[in-house]
């Protein structure tokens, strides 16, 4: 099932741009570049969490994954960026699984995942939205988004089209070992964080502007998933204080960036 997961996105990537020069619309050729870019990831990295390996065998997958994305990062200009974008797109896959599930699987509890969404998505809102921050930096930075964020070629063309970054494929990972340690209903997460996932492309392509993907992510899961809405009693001090904490910081953030926008 890793190795499903890690290829499936790399190998889909593959016979799309060997069907380069088929006919597609353009709608069409975007959804299919969508789906490919940011649907696909998702489920690879669902299939591959379901795999448990050893620290030793995660660490190694990590250190490989992260060792790749550093090489294609520093290779020349010139080198194709179609056979790059391949690579990419499975080190990432293999990243968050080593990552991401090996985390997920050793949170004490399903319901730790709330506030764990919370600052989630208000950290994604925060790194967007302020000039300083390392999504807002990565977006203005060619070479950074080119090793970390997931591309898919757009049918009929020799575009390339980035999708999920790397931030959001960890999170995700992370959720789906969780799911797994504390059997929580796969398919059911599975889909919460494609839905999420998919809300956040139309947004992005009906504002014409960047949306961090994590906050209808987690907004899905909070409330697709009721099992991480049940906070014990023991948690729920700390988890109130550290959502609380996260969202005035996003909040503050919004503000400000509209401030300096009018």
């Amino acid at each position: 099932m890793l190795a499903l997961g890690v290829v499936l996105t790399p190998c889909a990537a593959l016979v799309a741009l060997l069907s380069a020069h088929a006919r597609v619309g353009a709608a069409l050729g975007s959804g299919i570049a969508f789906f490919g870019g940011a649907v696909l990831p998702v489920i690879g990295l669902a299939l591959a969490a379901r795999f448990s390996a050893p620290i030793k065998g995660t660490l190694s997958v990590a250190a490989w994954a992260g060792t790749l994305l550093a090489a294609l990062a520093s290779m020349p200009t010139h080198v194709d960026a179609s056979a790059a974008a391949l690579a990419v797109d499975g080190a990432l896959v293999a990243f968050g699984w080593a990552v991401g599930s090996s985390v997920g699987r050793r949170v004490q509890h399903a319901s730790h995942l709330l506030p764990a969404c919370v600052v989630a998505a208000s950290a994604d809102l925060v790194s967007l939205l302020s000039p300083e921050g390392p999504s807002h930096a990565i977006a203005r930075s060619d070479r950074a988004l080119s090793v970390l964020a997931t591309w898919f070629p757009v049918p009929g063309s020799r575009d390339l089209s980035p999708a999920l970054g790397a931030g959001d494929l960890l999170f995700m990972a992370l959720v789906f070992g969780v799911a797994c340690a504390r059997a929580l209903p796969y398919a059911r997460t599975v889909v919460l964080c494609v839905l999420g996932t998919a809300l956040a492309g139309v947004a992005a392509a009906g504002l014409g502007v960047a949306v961090p993907a994590l906050l209808p992510i987690a907004v899905c899961l909070i409330a697709g998933l009721p099992a991480a809405r049940a906070l014990p009693a023991a948690d729920r001090k700390a988890a109130r204080w550290a959502m609380i904490v996260a969202g005035s910081v996003a909040l503050a953030s919004i503000l400000r960036n509209f401030w300096i926008r009018s």
